[in-house]
């Protein structure tokens, strides 16, 4: 594929900028709109319009498939976000198709690949998970972990994240974990990654913690880095509007 002239830096002539957002596992396109809405809502002070483009990584159960279907679908040329699992994603697509990013975004991500020990333990749960009679993705221990305690009593945001996941139901759930156990290391990817990009955590992240988040972005030339007060794993829902204006900085560099 080529690029046209007005797509050297992730533009699309007056469409805006095209941003590809990936979601973690069993989240799909909600993961981003309070975000994509904070974006539209907020100064515009020269930062170019987005164009947001979703890909639910549904049907895949490896990270190379995930971007193959990404890499088909998306523009010549894009901005890249991905959280979580979509980190995992984004990095195999900077394997695949490194000169098609324009810009990157990694939020509660991590380079590291799982431990055997850790990968063990995702693909059981997720087939102890597929076994109930009644498939629940997220619970009140994950909660704890996976959001800022401010946000434990949000009821419709705890009320999305449960929607998501039993939405997204018990195979995806497999799918996903089994992408995400064998995943493979991209710590060496760290050092190639020579375009503009942003490292985003909450504070209070305990999946992925602040510090890995930091040396990741220590490692990554010129990124810059954001650790989000009041938020925890999940940063673009949490506190949308730090994110916007984080996503804002990036493309207009």
């Amino acid at each position: 594929m080529t690029s046209g002239p007005d797509q050297d830096f992730g533009h699309a002539g007056m469409d805006g900028v095209p941003v590809v957002f990936l979601s973690g596992m069993l989240a799909d396109q909600r993961m981003w709109e309070p975000a994509i809405a904070a974006y539209g809502r907020g100064e515009r002070n020269g930062k170019p319009a987005i164009r947001p483009l979703h890909f639910d990584l549904f049907d895949q159960d490896s990270v190379a498939a995930m971007a193959r279907a990404v890499l088909d679908a998306a523009p010549d040329r894009f901005a890249l976000v991905g959280m979580s699992m979509g980190g995992y994603v984004a990095f195999e697509i900077l394997r695949q198709a490194k000169a098609r990013v324009s810009h990157l975004m990694l939020v509660n991500a991590r380079a590291t690949a799982d431990t055997e020990a850790v990968k063990r333990r995702r693909v059981l749960l997720a087939r102890i998970a597929g076994r109930a009679q009644r498939f629940v993705g997220i619970n009140d221990t994950l909660l704890d972990e996976m959001i800022h305690p401010d946000n434990r009593s949000n009821e419709a945001l705890i009320r999305l994240l449960g929607n998501m996941a039993e939405q997204a139901g018990a195979e995806v759930f497999l799918r996903q974990s089994i992408a995400v156990a064998h995943r493979p290391d991209s710590q060496g990817t760290l050092a190639r990654i020579d375009i503009p990009s942003c490292v985003m955590s909450g504070e209070a992240d305990q999946v992925i913690s602040p510090e890995s988040h930091r040396d990741m972005a220590s490692l990554i030339a010129g990124a810059d880095y954001h650790e989000v007060a009041g938020a925890g794993h999940y940063v673009p829902l949490e506190q949308p509007e730090i994110f916007a204006r984080a996503l804002a900085q990036l493309v207009c560099r």
